[in-house]
């Protein structure tokens, strides 16, 4: 019942905080560019919609008791849901010294933050995007605020832009659990992620649709997620959270025509992340053999 409720109380939160949205059509000169997250960028046009109004202080100031107690409830919710998840969803960030200037004596050491992923199981893996550890081979890997933890990547599958990494020491907390459920137009989502390094951001929306597909030079990734929750460079990588606190999706791109979100992102669905992210596994597990 409680997570109905969230679900409820995210529509209402959505409704009112509902704002311009554009069209956008996917024509020949379409492309995916590549970077902490990947954007899609169309030959657009935007045609202005009508903007929904927030609620008056007169609407809020009549809420019945009741009503009141509702909206605390999902709110509570929604905070355990985002409390429950968030310690496993993790920042990936490259280690990378600039040469001495400037009369410098000795180079200095800097931390360039590339973006997320999510302890994967109990063995220590974490899994993100491909393109997100594709400048090196060892990254360092945030948990929470302070926690950091060298990993290295043990396999990549460019072609369904899945990776995994192996925590050199063990994670202080246990891996999310993978939805098994069959993602459809209009399930509420939960996001977790480092968009622009700010670590352990949430956004909250819908799924759009399903069985998406964007190409790139180099691949084509099908079965996609479509969601409207807010997704920015460095969100690449982060959980998609269905309202049971499962990993339902990982996100990956957005469609815009100026780098930032325009109300349409894309998230690999659970069950490839299942199938490559073990298959990658098994892989690293047989050439460790003697």
């Amino acid at each position: 019942m409680n997570r109905i409720l969230w679900c409820c109380g995210v529509l209402v939160a959505l409704l009112s905080a509902c704002s311009t949205r554009f069209e956008a059509d996917l024509g020949p000169n379409t492309q995916i560019r590549w970077g902490s997250t990947p954007s899609v960028v169309p030959t657009t046009y935007r045609r202005d919609l009508p903007v929904t109004p927030f609620p008056t202080r007169e609407a809020i100031a009549t809420r019945s008791d009741a009503q009141n107690a509702t909206i605390a409830a999902l709110e509570a919710e929604t905070m355990d849901l985002y409390a429950q998840s968030v310690p496993a969803v993790v920042s990936i960030e490259l280690p990378f010294e600039h040469p001495a200037v400037d009369g410098m004596t000795s180079a200095r050491s800097f931390m360039l933050s590339q973006g997320s992923g999510f302890l994967y199981n109990d063995q220590g893996h974490i899994v993100t995007n491909a393109h997100v550890v594709a400048q090196a081979d060892v990254y360092q890997i945030r948990l929470g605020a302070s926690s950091v933890i060298s990993a290295t990547v043990i396999g990549r599958d460019t072609m369904h832009d899945i990776a995994v990494l192996a925590l050199d020491t063990p994670a202080p907390i246990g891996p999310l659990t993978m939805s098994t459920r069959t993602p459809a137009t209009g399930m509420w989502i939960m996001t977790i992620g480092s968009p622009y390094g700010l670590h352990d951001s949430m956004t909250l929306g819908t799924i759009s649709a399903t069985n998406r597909e964007l190409s790139t030079d180099t691949t084509s990734l099908t079965g996609m997620i479509q969601v409207d929750a807010v997704l920015n460079p460095g969100s690449s990588g982060g959980v998609l959270i269905d309202r049971t606190g499962a990993v339902i999706g990982l996100t990956t791109a957005i469609q815009s025509s100026t780098g930032s979100f325009e109300g349409i992102g894309y998230a690999i669905p659970a069950r490839a992340i299942v199938e490559h992210a073990d298959a990658l596994i098994a892989t690293a597990m047989q050439d460790r053999t003697p």
